[in-house]
């Protein structure tokens, strides 16, 4: 009796285990699913902000919507949320390392530069992710969804001072250790301009003077470093627009580049790009129109702006719409060629040039899964498509993330993406030679098993 009691222990705990194992196996071969088949695996990863439960970015605080590859090999970030923080990726530790809080703020889009003495210079701004609050109930009348609309996105910055210029030095501030209550030490410059967040920034020719744009009265600024003022150029815009980037945003250019001419464009009213001339010291209008959706016979007025402006070592400038175009452009001849729309939904969400001569971007709106592409720069493969960035290191860890704000290339040509959803990581994916693109991938239509 003894025995068979035995025998059956032992019986139900191989059962048990049995049944264990297949529950694992079926969890492991679930997990693939995660692995993305449009490129090789291996080469994307992500870091988490800092140490978990010790000192990582907490969620809602981490939405990451700012990246900037540093000369010194590390890459910088900076978040959006309640709070904003700064932090950096050092690739000697394989790790991001929180920077402390930026003070009086709670956005910070696209706006890390560079100084040439190796100081980064931070834009702030309100969350711009933060869901905006529409009033249901107003009155009627003409244009009066989109006079309520304006209303709506301009509540939040009725008691706004405004966002600020701040300088942060990577040679006394990274070598310090940071706590999640703990302030980034950063040096205030003050507002270039009261009641709005900076939304754009870049450097003129000499680096003396940062070139911006703000939200949501779209102000064109310049502020100069060596009297520490800010100058005023006046609207951008003369007519407010809901054409994107997103829905319930006003359509204002995110992005200004400056030319080897030493003009600084972006774009202006009615689509057509506009730049800052150093010699008369003034914006100027050209005929060069950027692609999108244009309904000029319909009740609606409308058209995109810019979204990213990249300079190749050529000079020839490469921007994305908010529509969700990819074009060149060439300041010498004033000239726009369309390369195309690599997604069907709107938006290019960031963008950023890669050390293979090749643009990549993250493309989609608010309430689709971002997808990653290609684009060869040398014209002769166009664009391709890269899927949705899955993580998967089953059984250790996995993540598929549906939200990015902001792309960087490091000194080694990997290229670091920043997802933006509630509880963010930084993505890295290493470029390589991509097999499934050549003769080992029997679905392509180029395969030539010779």
């Amino acid at each position: 009796m003894q025995t068979r009691e035995k025998h059956m222990n032992i019986s139900g705990k191989s059962i048990v285990c049995s049944v264990f194992s297949v529950l694992v196996l079926s969890g492991a071969v679930t997990a693939q699913k995660w692995v993305n088949p449009n490129f090789d695996a291996q080469r994307l990863d992500y870091r988490d902000l800092g140490y978990p439960g010790a000192n990582e970015i907490e969620a809602d605080n981490s939405p990451i919507t700012a990246l900037l590859s540093h000369t010194n090999g590390k890459v910088y970030g900076a978040t959006s949320g309640d709070q904003s923080y700064l932090f950096f990726f050092d690739r000697t530790i394989n790790k991001v390392r929180p920077l402390g809080k930026i003070p009086a703020s709670r956005g910070v889009h696209h706006c890390l530069l560079e100084g040439g003495d190796g100081k980064i210079f931070i834009g702030t701004g309100l969350n711009i992710l933060e869901q905006v609050i529409l009033i249901k109930n107003f009155p009627g009348g003409q244009r009066a969804i989109e006079n309520q609309l304006w209303e709506d996105i301009k509540a939040p910055y009725k008691a706004y001072e405004g966002g600020h210029i701040f300088v942060y030095d990577p040679v006394k501030g990274d070598a310090q250790t940071y706590l999640p209550e703990d302030k980034c030490p950063v040096e205030d410059l003050g507002i270039p301009m009261k009641g709005n967040s900076i939304y754009a920034m870049t450097w003129n020719k000499d680096r003396t003077k940062i070139v911006g744009i703000t939200y949501p009265d779209a102000h064109f600024f310049m502020y100069d470093l060596k009297i520490k003022k800010a100058k005023d150029y006046g609207k951008l815009l003369s007519v407010k627009v809901y054409s994107g980037p997103e829905r319930t945003w006003r359509s204002v250019p995110r992005a200004l580049v400056c030319a080897k001419n030493g003009n600084i464009y972006t774009s202006g009213d009615h689509g057509l790009m506009v730049y800052y001339d150093q010699g008369k010291d003034a914006l100027v209008k050209t005929s060069m129109r950027i692609p999108g959706e244009y309904y000029e016979t319909w009740n609606y007025y409308g058209y995109p702006v810019i979204e990213q402006l990249i300079e190749d070592v050529s000079g020839m400038i490469f921007g994305s719409t908010s529509d969700g175009f990819i074009f060149s452009m060439d300041p010498s001849e004033e000239k726009i060629v369309t390369l195309g729309k690599p997604r069907l939904s709107r938006r290019v969400r960031a963008m950023t040039r890669g050390n293979d001569n090749r643009l990549y971007m993250i493309c989609g709106e608010f309430q689709e899964p971002c997808k990653m592409y290609s684009y060869d720069m040398s014209g002769k493969e166009g664009f391709f498509d890269m899927g949705v960035l899955g993580v998967d290191r089953s059984p250790y860890y996995a993540k598929r993330p549906y939200q990015f704000d902001a792309m960087a290339v490091g000194i080694d040509g990997s290229i670091f993406i920043g997802e933006s959803e509630r509880r963010a990581k930084l993505f890295i994916y290493i470029p390589g030679a991509r097999v499934y693109d050549g003769i080992l991938n029997p679905n392509n239509p180029r395969y030539n098993p010779e």
